[in-house]
């Protein structure tokens, strides 16, 4: 037990970089060194504002110094990383952890960019691919060579035509580039069976929370509704799954 809540409140930690990753990759940051500050008034955060979770309870969610509100994100994405990674260390066989921790990082990522931004950044999408390729290559994930470029080629091919199908039917654009790329990196991780499984998956969730959404908030059907976060949970409840 002592042995999972400290692997639990390391991956807490590392949830916590990755709120900071997201945030400075989509505000086109290059560098990472620095001290967080609040996104609203800009007021560099002292350490104890920056306890992964607990702060954020601790202050109600509201910054300290200009008492805005502080988004769900960062405990949400915190907890999804200690809870995704502690099962991920526990279920996974040791050599293949590292590989997994870099590929639930990015999606993880992913998660959080897409939801605030509607963007995927291609470090954390298409960038994945020659990553997944190489790891099979080398026997760092558990998966041929062969299986994760089909699987890349396969999910990158399968979301291309869904999207452009769509767009012609309905006049619509449905789905961007960035869910369509982001296919082609889970697929390089997991194979052709990974991509369907996230596929289908996300697809299930993201229409069972689209129409509660719509249903509670009483939005129209126009509202758009990030695909990404959805084939990114798909991925790690298949990374998971297979070694259950």
């Amino acid at each position: 037990m002592v042995i999972i809540i400290l692997v639990f409140l390391v991956f807490l930690c590392w949830g916590s970089f990755l709120n900071v990753l997201a945030c400075r990759l989509m505000r086109g940051e290059s560098s990472l060194y620095g001290r967080s500050r609040c996104p609203c008034c800009s007021h560099v955060l002292i350490w104890h504002d920056l306890i992964p979770l607990v702060s954020w309870i601790m202050l109600s969610g509201r910054c300290r110094y200009c008492s805005k509100s502080i988004s769900w994100l960062y405990p949400f994405i915190e907890l999804a990383t200690a809870c995704s990674m502690t099962l991920l260390f526990f279920l996974v066989p040791s050599l293949y952890i590292p590989s997994y921790v870099i590929f639930f990082s990015a999606l993880l990522v992913t998660i959080r960019t897409d939801i605030e931004y509607m963007l995927i950044s291609q470090c954390m999408s298409v960038y994945l691919v020659p990553i997944g390729i190489i790891l099979s290559m080398i026997g760092l994930i558990p998966i041929s060579i062969l299986y994760s470029i089909t699987g890349a080629l396969g999910g990158y091919i399968s979301l291309y035509l869904i999207a452009h199908i769509f767009t012609w039917y309905t006049g619509k654009k449905g789905l961007g580039e960035g869910d369509i790329e982001l296919m082609a990196g889970i697929g390089a991780f997991t194979g052709p069976y990974g991509c369907w499984f996230s596929l289908l998956t996300g697809s299930i969730v993201g229409s069972v929370i689209g129409i509660l959404y719509m249903i509670f908030t009483k939005q129209s059907s126009s509202i758009k509704i990030p695909f990404g976060p959805f084939l990114a949970f798909g991925a790690i409840a298949y990374v998971l799954f297979i070694f259950l």
